[in-house]
């Protein structure tokens, strides 16, 4: 309760906002990527900015948390949110940048749709996170982290179908592992932005 009644640190909530516009571009890009992938250094540039930008807006969340004596929520869940939402753009920059390595030039439709499902999951991120700075969002926060898990559960069914198609059509050994890393890796990004939605309903079933 005391808490409540001290004057509080919302620069956390701007630097939330802009960690997960940075995520939202890197997913949407990635997306894109798939779709354009004559054009992928292009993306896979554009993803690498985003990513070294999201970096430095998670260092100075860290550095605010370590100056900051009241924050607006538990330190812990602000380290956590913090750290999640990093290391999601981190896996997406990562998937991206083993493309042009593997030079892969074509990619099945199951693994095109997964990734717009992963920028709909983080889209889905961006809209709650804008509304964490007031407990009187906590259903539209809800609601947000719901759509996430149909994504995931969305995810699950294209994956299982994208790798059975895999097993039974891809001829090409390489061609067969590259692929189902990449649909591992996008899925890994779906179930980090379900961790996101977990951290965000915790934090507003603590403080709401």
């Amino acid at each position: 309760m005391l808490k409540r009644l001290l004057p509080r640190q919302d620069n956390f909530f701007q630097l939330f906002q802009k960690a997960a516009d940075k995520l939202l571009l890197a997913s949407t890009e990635f997306s894109n990527m798939l779709q354009n992938l004559n054009n992928q250094q292009y993306y896979v540039d554009e993803i690498a900015k985003h990513e070294e930008e999201a970096d430095q807006i998670a260092h100075a969340n860290f550095e605010l948390l370590h100056k900051t004596f009241i924050t607006p929520f538990d330190r812990h869940d602000i380290h956590q949110l913090t750290s999640t939402l990093d290391d999601i753009i981190d896996l997406i920059n990562r998937i991206a940048q083993r493309f042009p390595f593997y030079q892969l030039k074509a990619v099945p439709e199951e693994m095109i749709r997964l990734s717009q499902l992963s920028a709909e999951a983080t889209s889905h991120i961006k809209s709650s996170i804008y509304c964490l700075h007031s407990l009187k969002n906590s259903a539209e926060i809800f609601k947000y982290c719901n759509e996430i898990d149909h994504v995931e559960s969305k995810a699950h069914q294209v994956v299982l179908a994208g790798e059975k198609k895999l097993f039974m059509e891809e001829q090409d050994f390489k061609q067969f592992f590259k692929l189902k890393e990449v649909y591992a890796h996008t899925k890994s990004v779906i179930n980090r932005c379900q961790d996101v939605a977990n951290i965000l309903k915790g934090i507003v079933l603590e403080y709401s």
